[in-house]
């Protein structure tokens, strides 16, 4: 029985919704007529992409050409294409689907979201970024329509467009890249802005809202660092001093900013009901890496010292502090969700990684690097990029009551990936 007999044979006023549910999940009826179907003694081999378009010409048919089951018909269809790189066809589904969802609930309707956001990534794949940028324009500018652009409601849009533009930035040149960084830093000051007039600092989700925020600050201030502040002509700022004092001011500025936000997520643990001690010692203590890694070092100290006497109050002092601070650890402040590149011995090592040993100083700065039994298919080239990368890299230091000091530090570090 094919696709159609199967709807045909179904109860109208049931039939489309059990469809449209199968198809998106990708269960039911597609595979149980595919593994039931035997022609010629060949087994039917499912297409998703034909059972959407033949869904879609059957309720056509029976319908209308703007039925409002469509548009989820259309939906399933464009990310079946575009699993399959089909992304210009895509395109045409999801702009379909969201043409559909307007006719029936609106031009402003919340319910082409998801549609806009798939039109953004087909249009990154093609490279119209601007395109990309209309498409996520239109997705905020229907939430503010229907929250406010200052409602506590925007947040979970403005998170999608934050990881959308976060997400993109490697895949574009260091101009298209700090582009993106504008544009996110614009959306994380207008988070910043929700949060200090709509969201109490006891609320659970503070202070990891303002982590994130402190953590783009430096995302900003490490990509200018690397490859300067383009100029409206689009040339990069010159090595003069002129050059070097711009780059200064603007480090400072994403600093300030940064430490306001990680300030925040202190407060905000102290106020939060459910807070550990630890909690609020690993916050003072990532307060002390943003110092440390913008040259703050007195200030850096102040807050690990910090960090160990919030400990001391704790039943658990030793352990904890033995725990915390006993050994250097690496800093990072990454906006992704891919796992760090770095573990400890304690994990396993894994086949693209090598054993790195180092020692640590008491400001963070790794030297004596060395590279244990360096993996056959390392290149001379990849080594000098590994040792070079582990270099530039910062560690917050080992504590001994409170106080900063040199330590010898091994871990597991990812081996770079070749050259073309």
């Amino acid at each position: 029985m094919s696709i159609k007999e199967t709807i045909t044979n179904t109860s109208t006023a049931y039939k489309y919704r059990l469809l449209i549910a199968f198809l998106i999940s990708g269960l039911g009826i597609l595979s149980t007529v595919s593994q039931a179907q035997d022609i010629a003694g060949q087994q039917r081999i499912s297409d998703p992409v034909e059972d959407y378009i033949d869904a879609i010409d059957t309720v056509e048919a029976e319908y209308s050409s703007y039925s409002t089951e469509l548009s989820d018909l259309y939906l399933g269809l464009g990310k079946s294409l575009y699993s399959r790189q089909n992304y210009t066809e895509a395109r045409q589904a999801f702009q379909r689907g969201m043409q559909i969802e307007r006719v029936n609930y609106g031009l402003n309707s919340l319910s082409q979201a998801p549609y806009l956001l798939s039109i953004a990534d087909t249009e990154s794949f093609l490279g119209n970024w601007n395109k990309s940028k209309e498409a996520l324009d239109n997705f905020d500018n229907i939430n503010i329509k229907a929250y406010g652009k200052n409602n506590v409601r925007m947040l979970p849009a403005l998170d999608q467009m934050l990881d959308w533009y976060m997400d993109s930035y490697e895949e574009r040149t260091t101009n298209g890249g700090y582009a993106n960084l504008v544009i996110s830093e614009r959306i994380a000051m207008r988070m910043a802005s929700i949060l200090q007039s709509d969201m109490s600092l006891d609320n659970p989700e503070s202070p990891d809202r303002y982590r994130r925020l402190g953590y783009l600050q430096y995302f900003i201030a490490n990509h200018i660092k690397q490859n300067g502040e383009p100029s409206q002509s689009g040339m990069t700022i010159s090595a003069g001093s002129s050059g070097v004092r711009a780059q200064n001011t603007t480090s400072h500025m994403h600093f300030r900013r940064g430490k306001a936000a990680l300030e925040k997520v202190v407060e905000s643990l102290v106020q939060q009901e459910n807070s550990s001690i630890l909690d609020q010692a690993l916050a003072l203590a990532e307060l002390g890496d943003w110092y440390l890694v913008f040259g703050q070092k007195s200030s850096a100290k102040e807050a690990y010292q910090l960090a160990h006497d919030v400990l001391e109050e704790s039943e658990k002092t030793v352990a904890l502090r033995e725990e915390v601070f006993s050994k250097p650890r690496m800093i990072t402040f990454k906006m992704d969700k891919k796992l760090n590149s770095v573990t400890t011995l304690e994990e396993e090592l894994s086949e693209t990684q090598v054993q790195v040993k180092l020692t640590v100083s008491d400001f963070g700065v790794p030297f004596n690097i060395a590279v244990l039994d360096p993996l056959e298919d390392l290149s001379k080239e990849q080594l000098q990029a590994l040792l070079k990368e582990v270099n530039q890299q910062r560690f917050r230091p080992r504590l001994n009551s409170g106080k900063t000091e040199e330590a010898e530090l091994t871990i597991f570090y990812d081996k770079p990936t070749p050259k073309n």
